[in-house]
């Protein structure tokens, strides 16, 4: 956490040197590689801060809601909600109406796993839960200037790569507590489009 503490610190006092400063918000879609994984719809909502020539430092906060099926060795059939805090370096090659970019970050992924209702005998409880972890992003986009430098439109494809560890925690009334660990494998591709401005 202190390299966000650093970063944020770092992006401020970028603001207060009078360089350019914008918003963005973007909706898209997700396929995660783990086949019990279902794709969902994924969206997001940030900052945008111009650096010195064709760099800019993009925080963005995103929100996607995995459909789970079964997996012996893994998670049980419920929903995984994934919220990820990245922070972003990226570089756009020219400017003009079109701009492709290239970018790559770093970020802290939350999540939260809600198992569906399990019939258990009535000794017997299982609980589920998927931990918190950083992960890592890389993406291709373009931007579209819509109204001079203040309004773009954006698309961009990412691959987010994360692999949380998580616990099945089983309670026996008769033989006691025990847990089983295990990792789940976020990595996936999303599609989203957004716009972008700036201020």
């Amino acid at each position: 956490m202190g390299l966000f503490l650093s970063l944020l610190i770092f992006t401020f006092s970028l603001a207060g040197q009078g360089r350019q400063r914008g918003i963005h918000a973007s909706v898209g879609y997700a396929w995660p590689r783990q086949d019990n994984l279902g794709s969902a719809l994924a969206s997001s909502l940030g900052l945008d801060f111009q650096l010195r020539r064709n760099w800019r430092l993009v925080l963005d906060f995103s929100y996607a809601r995995y459909p789970v099926n079964f997996d012996p060795q893994g998670l049980m059939e419920g929903t995984l909600v994934s919220t990820p805090f990245w922070i972003r370096l990226q570089y756009n090659f020219f400017p003009g109406p079109i701009s492709p970019y290239l970018g790559g970050g770093v970020g802290y992924v939350f999540n939260r796993f809600q198992m569906e209702e399990m019939v258990t005998i009535p000794e017997v409880t299982i609980s589920q839960k998927v931990d918190d972890d950083w992960g890592f992003i890389v993406g291709v986009g373009a931007e579209w200037r819509l109204r001079g430098e203040q309004v773009t439109v954006f698309g961009e494809a990412n691959y987010l790569t994360c692999s949380p560890p998580g616990v099945t925690s089983i309670n026996d009334m008769n033989f006691g507590r025990r847990e089983e660990r295990f990792s789940v494998d976020l990595d996936s591709w999303q599609l989203r489009l957004g716009i972008r401005c700036f201020y």
